[in-house]
């Protein structure tokens, strides 16, 4: 888990003790507009030319999800576990670390894939533990000269579907299709059926192996009446994008496709989600992030979305903490114009 320095902790904690208890207030409203600002920087990567986009407020509506839907979701978690490597990669798949300055010094040597579905911090912390997967890495085969590793996810945690359905899409989903582009393990698809009202929930995957590892989950735990999954590239079937009303995107082209085919379909997934205003576009993380690290200009969003404005640090979960926020941070929310 990232800490905060000493140092920076220590010289804020000198800051408010100078502060009287009238001042409070004021200040207590400065660090969080201050905070806020520093947040949505990094999710635009501290772009000045990025195209400003309309903006709404998310009403705050909640969907509660009680216990029991949550312990089916762990027996699929528990299952798929079984079936997949720690990696959670499909047999032969490929993937490619992007060439970009975010993962500028990520290689193959030095990062793992660990699904963020199947697996929590808590849950890489124990196999750490357990001595099945290491957090560091040997520099030059001495065993004092390691270095962290870097981990990355193909997959949205429970939290972040959390987020997605009980806060996001929390009044906006009974009776709508949702569509999945890139709906690997099917975390998407699962949580859907269990946590709202849809009446389909669409997986679009362009692996067979998951695929057919979606189809016999929905099928083994009773979801199939409303979970389908195509096996296609989504560049083949755009009526799907038309018969959609809300559709999932969770950085499903970045780790898969060069630059010009990402472009490629960025450029598809707009122009074909614009022949229906209204529709409402989620993606992990933010559309102008994905876009910028595809190397396209952020005046593709003028015209196309208005971003809904979620608010993540209303307490919607109990005992958050700062990672776990910063994984929620990732869910966006877009109204197609």
């Amino acid at each position: 888990m990232a800490t905060v320095a000493e140092p920076s902790k220590e010289a804020f904690i000198n800051l408010l003790s100078q502060i009287n208890e009238n001042e409070f207030h004021d200040f207590d409203a400065f660090v969080r507009s201050a905070l806020d600002e520093y947040h949505g920087q990094l999710h635009h990567h501290g772009d000045d030319n990025a195209e400003d986009i309309e903006m709404e407020d998310h009403d705050g509506s909640f969907q509660p999800v009680n216990d029991l839907k949550m312990v089916r979701l762990g027996r699929i978690i528990k299952e798929l576990r079984t079936k997949l490597p720690l990696s959670a990669e499909a047999p032969e798949e490929k993937t490619m670390i992007p060439d970009s300055e975010e993962f500028k010094d990520f290689t193959e040597k030095n990062t793992v894939h660990v699904d963020g579905f199947l697996f929590s911090e808590e849950d890489v912390d124990e196999i750490c533990d357990e001595g099945k997967l290491s957090r560091n890495y040997c520099l030059d085969c001495q065993s004092r000269n390691v270095a962290p590793l870097n981990f990355i996810s193909h997959s949205a945690s429970v939290l972040q579907l959390q987020f997605l359905y009980q806060v996001a899409l929390a009044d906006k989903t009974k009776g709508k299709v949702i569509v999945d582009v890139g709906s690997r393990l099917g975390a998407v698809l699962y949580t859907g059926y269990l946590f709202t009202a849809a009446k389909k929930l669409i997986g679009v995957e362009i692996n067979d192996w998951f695929c057919n590892l979606q189809r016999d989950m929905a099928k083994k735990y009773k979801m199939d009446d409303r979970i389908e999954v195509v096996s296609k590239d989504i560049q083949q079937v755009p009526e799907l994008l038309q018969q959609a009303d809300i559709v999932v995107m969770n950085n499903v082209f970045q780790f898969f496709n060069d630059l010009s085919t990402q472009q490629k379909i960025w450029k598809y997934i707009r122009t074909e989600t614009m022949k229906k205003p209204g529709l409402l576009l989620v993606t992990l993380p933010s559309l102008q992030e994905q876009l910028k690290e595809a190397g396209l200009s952020q005046k593709l969003l003028k015209g196309w979305v208005k971003e809904v404005k979620l608010n993540y640090e209303a307490g919607w979960f109990q005992d958050i903490h700062e990672d776990e926020l910063e994984e929620i941070r990732q869910v966006h929310l877009y109204k197609i114009l």
